[in-house]
């Protein structure tokens, strides 16, 4: 059995998206166009519009899916044929964006491997091992959802493509999505520690897939400062659509979007140096030793002697060390800046 943290988390790249240099962002259109290409369409365009980099479908064929006829009947009802893919993959890329999807079953796995740059598996299948190899035996990067599951179950599935497929394992070729199984989650029960832990545990890239309310960003937006590569939202332009409650609509897409960048601005790097905006402000804001007292030369300097002033323009207070016990070599004024030729 392979054991955590022993995947190597190389760099990834999805069509040349860099995660690990920018967030990516997913508009989950999944089944929201109800079934009608002329909506997908228009979805597509309206997510460029608020500025996301990817949007993703999902494709299956409802009886294939589910054993209630009931349930099965529903799903039908939310299906576009194979053919229409090509068309909304190709509108995608002259949009600018990244085109996704979820395959449900054997047949939709090779359409998304003819048409995406990578497949994802959804939450529901991260048990499904002979659907997961199959999407390994595709060699493409893969991004797979942990809704509801173990630690046991997504290495369970690890192992399963490691055993189909080396490659994507050995390079990383591979995003964790952290997600709760609930439509709609509660927002206490989000448990974005469970971005860094997996991180941690197992090495690679981590995104976050919400299900979330509406009209709240917050798990979406922590999830970003917790470290998450890759966030996804539902989208929707209507309300009378399968995911509503749990969707964005332009504008709200529009602000995550927003807010997103600008904490990737604020998060910065994984450094502590001073910031080119704090430069003018250094000298001013530090002290310099100063003569607390009118003292002769020849005098032996001492730490009551002297105090700690704004600006920085003479001796740190950190370098004390080198003016006490030394001899004046004339004579300092009292408000005197201490520097380094007036003592020996």
């Amino acid at each position: 059995m392979v054991k955590e943290k022993e995947w190597s988390g190389e760099k990834m790249k999805i069509e040349g998206f860099d995660v690990e240099k920018k967030v990516l962002i997913v508009a989950e259109i999944g089944v929201n166009h109800n079934g009608d290409l002329g909506l997908a369409k228009e979805m597509i365009k309206e997510a460029k519009a608020s500025g996301v980099d990817a949007v993703k479908f999902q494709i299956y064929t409802a009886e294939n899916l589910t054993l209630n006829k009931k349930e099965s009947e529903i799903l039908a009802q939310y299906e576009l044929p194979s053919a229409s893919f090509f068309e909304l993959s190709k509108l995608a890329k002259e949009n600018g964006l990244i085109f996704l999807a979820t395959p449900f079953d054997k047949e939709a796995v090779d359409l998304v491997a003819n048409l995406s740059p990578a497949i994802k598996i959804a939450s529901g299948d991260i048990t499904n091992i002979p659907l997961i190899k199959y999407v390994a035996k595709k060699d493409k990067p893969i991004i797979l959802s942990t809704g509801g599951s173990t630690m046991k179950e997504i290495t369970d599935a690890l192992e399963g493509i490691e055993k189909t497929n080396r490659r994507l394992i050995r390079e990383s070729q591979l995003i964790l999505l952290h997600s709760i199984l609930s439509y709609p989650a509660p927002l206490v029960s989000v448990n974005l520690l469970s971005i860094p832990y997996l991180h941690q545990s197992l090495n690679f890239i981590v995104g976050y897939s919400d299900h979330t309310e509406s009209t709240s960003s917050s798990a979406c937006l922590y999830s970003v400062c917790l470290g998450a590569r890759v966030v996804e939202k539902h989208f929707k332009l209507q309300e009378n659509c399968p995911d509503s409650q749990v969707s964005a609509s332009p504008d709200e897409m529009k602000a995550l979007v927003r807010e997103i960048r600008l904490i990737e601005a604020m998060l910065g790097e994984q450094k502590k140096e001073p910031c080119e905006c704090e430069i003018a402000n250094i000298k001013k804001a530090r002290k310099s030793l100063v003569a607390l007292k009118d003292i002769k030369k020849g005098e032996i300097i001492t730490e009551e002697m002297l105090c700690s002033l704004r600006p920085a323009e003479g001796i740190s207070p950190c370098d004390i060390h080198k003016v006490i016990g030394k001899k004046a070599i004339s004579n300092i004024k009292k408000g005197s800046l201490m520097k380094e030729q007036v003592c020996v």
